[in-house]
């Protein structure tokens, strides 16, 4: 019964469209060129020293559930302050449209997405992204899974010709992140660049 409306939706071919998106702090385009220095800085997730990624997969629509985000390891507040962490985002989209060839098009936004968040600032993209949460962010009550409300609202709205269901896993233990990197990610990377390079 709980699934009636989403499956009715869903039936019908009906998208909605997410106005407000649930996270404490500001987001909009204005943020997108904020840097945040070390001394203002909460935690820190950086690609070249430790193992980090941002995915997007294509599954089928039974295996997703929609805006379900996970987080698996420590949350934002149960890690040091200033410290470097590990991180990996995979973002499972599915829809009647969607081809794999989406996926990396989808990923490239990632940037502009989390950087249009209030007190965090993104740069690099596949494993060599770096991420910076403010302190005042932090203060504010930002945590590791409001990323994953942007990211799910954000492709909801901008790829909703190809995205019918979307659902984020945030991976913050160094081992899945160390896992998902080299076992998951960088596989993808190497086929997407093979294919790139038989083009003609």
């Amino acid at each position: 019964v709980s699934k009636f409306n989403a499956t009715s939706l869903e039936a019908r071919d009906i998208k909605i469209k997410i106005t407000n998106i649930d996270i404490p702090v500001a987001f909009a385009s204005a943020f997108e060129g904020e840097i945040i220095r070390r001394g203002d800085m909460q935690v820190e997730f950086d690609g070249s020293r430790v193992d980090c990624a941002e995915l997007v997969q294509s599954a089928e629509a039974t295996e997703i559930e929609d805006h379900k985000i996970t987080v698996i390891g420590p949350e934002a507040d149960e890690m040091e302050l200033g410290s470097k962490n590990s991180i990996a985002y995979v973002v499972k989209v599915a829809g009647k449209n969607m081809q794999s060839d989406f996926e990396p098009v989808i990923e490239r936004k990632f940037h502009n997405y989390i950087n249009c968040i209030e007190g965090v600032y993104h740069t690099g993209q596949r494993d060599m992204q770096r991420i910076r949460i403010s302190k005042d962010a932090f203060n504010a009550g930002f945590r590791l899974k409001h990323i994953g409300e942007v990211l799910y609202a954000s492709v909801k709205n901008e790829f909703d010709a190809v995205v019918d269901k979307c659902e984020v896993v945030i991976y913050t233990d160094p081992a899945e992140c160390k896992r998902i990197r080299h076992e998951v990610a960088v596989p993808t990377f190497n086929k997407r660049d093979d294919r790139l390079k038989s083009l003609t």
